[in-house]
């Protein structure tokens, strides 16, 4: 079984470690998207667990990498190069602004609607292909937390769309397959 566990609200984290660490004894796939991984870093994860970030998905479409490098990373490379000596923090604090008001706002407002427009599958095809790769998408969704239900709801209506088929939804693990730890242990036999 492969279970995708979108928890980009990081409000149920020891439900989302334990989950996906059952999932990884019996067997199964398990991964774990996530809005950031500064709130999972003291957390352990099974091994066989696949953490990822959604900004790691989105890095590797070709668009959004040349969205990032002319938005960000040339005006970067360009401070870097003004800003020695004594125009050091002259140019920190501009590049600062520049981030800040411009790019910042250029991506929200030109570069994220594009985005959903040109490409509305794009996310949804990263999933598949980065985080389950040649076996396919997954059995079972779990949606672990409210900020994870619209993404949810996006890619399941792009792999609708794309005709990969839906993967089941849930908000637990349990509440669609039986406790996956119970079904590993041995059942005590009848006494007669």
């Amino acid at each position: 079984m492969q279970v995708l566990f979108l928890a980009l609200g990081a409000s149920r984290k020891r439900a989302v470690v334990e989950e996906s660490a059952a999932v990884a004894a019996a067997g199964g796939r398990a991964v774990v998207l996530v809005g950031q991984k500064q709130p999972w870093a003291s957390e352990t994860f099974a091994p066989g667990v696949r953490l990822m970030t959604i900004a790691e998905l989105e890095a590797r479409h070709l668009p959004h990498r040349l969205e990032r490098a002319v938005l960000y990373q040339g005006p970067r490379r360009v401070a870097g190069a003004v800003g020695r000596g004594p125009l050091s923090a002259k140019t920190k604090k501009a590049l600062k602004a520049y981030e800040k008001r411009i790019a910042g706002r250029v991506h929200r407002r030109v570069f994220a609607p594009l985005h959903r427009r040109v490409w509305p599958t794009a996310t949804a095809r990263m999933v598949l292909r980065r985080c389950f790769g040649p076996q396919g998408g997954p059995d079972l969704v779990i949606v672990a937390d409210a900020l994870s239900t619209r993404t949810a709801a996006e890619l399941m209506d792009a792999w609708q769309a794309e005709g990969l088929g839906t993967p089941r939804l849930a908000y637990s693990v349990d509440s669609v397959v039986p406790p996956i730890v119970a079904r590993t242990t041995p059942q005590p036999s009848a006494a007669r």
